[in-house]
């Protein structure tokens, strides 16, 4: 089964369209805006277009609600050929000083007529070429059609300078519809503020004849448990994630930069990575520190499959899955999420997982929280129908 898309980065064009869009001020007494982006390499596609048709900024202190329009791009862009893998500056912009609570991106249906990696006229104004060549349109839910909200505020002061980063999670944005063929896109973007943001970074290896090598390609997320939601959807949450570099020099490197409280935040760092066991750490985080985590995963020796059957969802509306499993982290027994993957109603592709005890929770747009118990035996085969 493959993997879903990891940290593509709609990070980037967010950054580079709000360059161009704030290259002036906008009335009255200003500050700049500073943007830069954080990225991860990916070898699920090989390439990932999205069209942007708008960028609107709310400020605070409008109480009518009114959206303020700064770019109008309606530009077709390849996420991957984004990718960095650090922190780049994309330049500094004017803006309004004052308090902004939202930023909104819209999602174009219409491809600005340029080419791909392929020398292809755009085939859809939203789509991914996969490993062997082929194009596939990813429709957009209509949801998302009316704009994409960015809830993270941020402070524009006179005379000074905010840094924001954009980071986008596209492993749970783009959804492969199972076996039909079919990719919807779901963005999830997140804010972060640079200037206090914390960093965890590290390595994640395994075994081979003794010898420690590096991990190319495993997944490191953040996570936050609190058993005190009252949705089991959101007692799980993933702050942020990446995958481990897969190049020679610097295969199983990782690093995740990201803002935390204040007062600090403590956090479940998981590792997994296809045919190893996944690992997890617990860790107290503070702004403005670094901090070092490696991870060495063991090979898998017991495994079974899981076969998920969903009904009752929304057509062409993603259905999340989410794995997670009780363990033991220091002095604290906390729940971690193993696997997550977007699906939509039908029966997706079989699950592999190491054999043990789960509990699947699954979610969709509309629907109330679907959550089971999952028992994984060693070469045995699991039936989990997951009704809305």
């Amino acid at each position: 089964m493959k993997r879903i898309l990891s940290r593509t980065k709609f990070v980037t064009l967010l950054a580079v369209l709000l360059v161009g869009a704030f290259g002036c001020g906008v009335g009255g007494d200003t500050g700049q805006l500073s943007l830069s982006l954080t990225d991860k390499p990916s070898d699920d596609y090989d390439a990932v277009y999205v069209t942007i048709a708008r960028i609107d900024v709310h400020k605070a202190e409008d109480m009518d609600g009114e959206w303020m329009t700064v770019a109008t791009p309606g530009r077709t862009y390849n996420l991957l050929a984004l990718a960095g893998g650090v922190r780049e500056q994309l330049g500094l912009v004017s803006l309004e000083a004052g308090h902004y609570s939202q930023l909104r991106l819209l999602i174009g249906d219409a491809h600005d007529g340029g080419l791909n990696i392929l020398g292809h006229a755009h085939p859809a104004a939203n789509y991914v070429v996969d490993a062997d060549g082929f194009e596939h349109e990813m429709k957009v839910p209509s949801g998302t059609q009316t704009g994409v909200k960015l809830v993270q505020g941020f402070d524009i002061n006179e005379n000074s300078t905010t840094e924001l980063t954009f980071d986008f999670d596209a492993a749970r944005s783009v959804v492969r519809a199972g076996n039909s063929g079919k990719y919807l896109l779901k963005p999830t973007v997140q804010v972060i503020d640079t200037s206090v943001a914390a960093i965890i970074g590290g390595t994640v290896t395994t075994l081979d004849e003794e010898t420690p090598v590096g991990v190319g390609g495993a997944l490191v997320n953040i996570q936050v448990y609190d058993a005190g939601q009252a949705d089991a959807k959101d007692q799980v949450a993933v702050r942020t994630s990446t995958f481990t570099d897969d190049t020679d020099l610097h295969r199983g490197d990782y690093k995740l930069f990201f803002a935390v409280d204040p007062a600090g935040e403590t956090f479940n760092i998981v590792a997994r990575k296809e045919g190893l066991m996944p690992e997890a750490a617990r860790l107290l985080v503070e702004n403005g520190t670094a901090y070092t985590q490696d991870f060495e995963l063991e090979e898998i020796t017991e495994s079974g499959t899981v076969n998920v059957a969903i009904t009752g969802a929304t057509a062409d509306i993603p259905v999340t899955l989410s794995f997670r499993q009780t363990v033991t982290l220091g002095a604290d027994e906390v729940v971690i999420e193993v696997l997550s993957l977007g699906v939509v109603n039908g029966d997706p592709d079989p699950i592999t997982l190491p054999a043990g005890e789960y509990t699947l929770v699954a979610w969709t747009e509309g629907k109330t929280t679907f959550q089971a118990p999952v028992s994984v035996t060693s070469g045995g085969t699991t039936s989990a129908p997951v009704t809305f």
